[in-house]
C-alpha cells in the first residue's frame, strides 16, 4: 500500500473526516460542495490541455495544500473522481482509435521528493489511470535542477527563466512518435511547467502531447503561452 494511502486510512480511523465546505461527516469534500466549485476556464488557445476546477476557489486551494503539505489526499482524490467523465471524454476526443496513451507526471527535483515523501503529480496520474481505460503511467521526465514554485514568481520573464531547460527525458530514451503522451499536474497556473515538460518530450521524439490538471488559475492571462499539441 502506498505510504500516503496508509496515512489517509490511519487519519480516517482516528480522526474521522468532515467536509471542508459544509462539515458533513465522512468525506473531505462532499459531492454537494464540489458541485458548487466553479469549473476551470478553458485554457486559452489550446484545445489539448484541460483542467477541472478554478484554482482560485478556497476549497480547491485547500485540497491542493492538504495534499502537498499535510499528505492528506482525500479531497484531491474526490475532485479527480468528480471529474472522471469530463477527463475520460477529453482523452477519447483527443486520442486516435487504438493509440497507445501514456500519462506522464510532472517530475520533482530529488530533494523535494525526499522531503515531501511523494510526488503529487504521480499520485494523481495513478488515480487517473484507474478511471480512464487503456492508459498507463510512465515517469519519463526528470528534473535537472531545483526550481521555485511557479506561483512564487512575479513576472512572465521570471517564470520562463525558472523553468528553462529544467527537465529532461530519463536515460536519454527515444519516445514513440505515434503514442499520445498526456502530462499530468495538480495545478496549471501560467503554463510554464507544462511547456517545459512538453519541450522535453518533443526533444525525445514525442509528437502527440496533451495535458491534464486538477485545477487551473492564474493572475496574468497574457502569461499563458502553451505550445503543446
Amino acid at each position: 500500500m502506498p505510504m500516503i494511502a496508509m496515512i489517509d486510512r490511519l487519519l480516517a480511523l482516528f480522526f474521522p473526516e468532515t467536509c471542508y465546505g459544509c462539515q458533513t461527516a465522512g468525506t473531505a469534500l462532499c459531492p454537494a460542495c464540489i458541485g458548487h466549485i466553479p469549473l476551470a476556464l478553458p485554457i486559452e488557445n489550446q484545445g489539448h490541455a484541460i483542467a477541472l476546477f478554478d484554482y482560485g476557489h478556497p476549497l480547491v486551494r485547500q485540497a491542493v495544500w492538504e495534499l502537498k503539505y499535510h499528505r492528506k489526499s482525500s479531497a484531491m482524490k474526490a475532485l479527480v473522481q468528480h471529474g472522471t467523465e469530463t477527463l475520460h471524454a477529453f482523452v477519447q476526443d483527443f486520442s486516435k482509435k487504438g493509440q497507445h496513451i501514456v500519462l506522464v507526471p510532472i517530475p520533482q527535483y530529488r530533494t523535494k521528493t525526499f522531503s515531501r515523501g511523494f510526488n503529487q503529480s504521480a499520485l494523481i496520474a495513478r488515480w487517473l489511470q484507474s478511471v480512464i481505460p487503456d492508459t498507463v503511467v510512465q515517469s519519463l521526465l526528470a528534473k535537472t535542477r531545483s526550481t521555485i514554485p511557479q506561483a512564487h514568481t512575479k513576472s512572465r520573464q521570471q517564470r520562463l527563466r525558472n523553468q528553462y531547460h529544467a527537465m529532461c527525458i530519463k536515460n536519454d530514451q527515444t519516445l514513440d512518435p505515434h503514442t499520445l503522451y498526456i502530462i499530468i499536474d495538480d495545478v496549471i497556473t501560467t503554463g510554464g511547467t507544462v511547456n517545459e515538460a512538453s519541450r522535453a518530450l518533443r526533444a525525445a521524439g514525442a509528437r502527440h502531447i496533451g495535458a491534464i490538471a486538477v485545477a487551473h488559475g492564474y493572475a496574468d492571462k497574457s502569461a499563458l503561452t502553451f505550445r503543446i499539441s
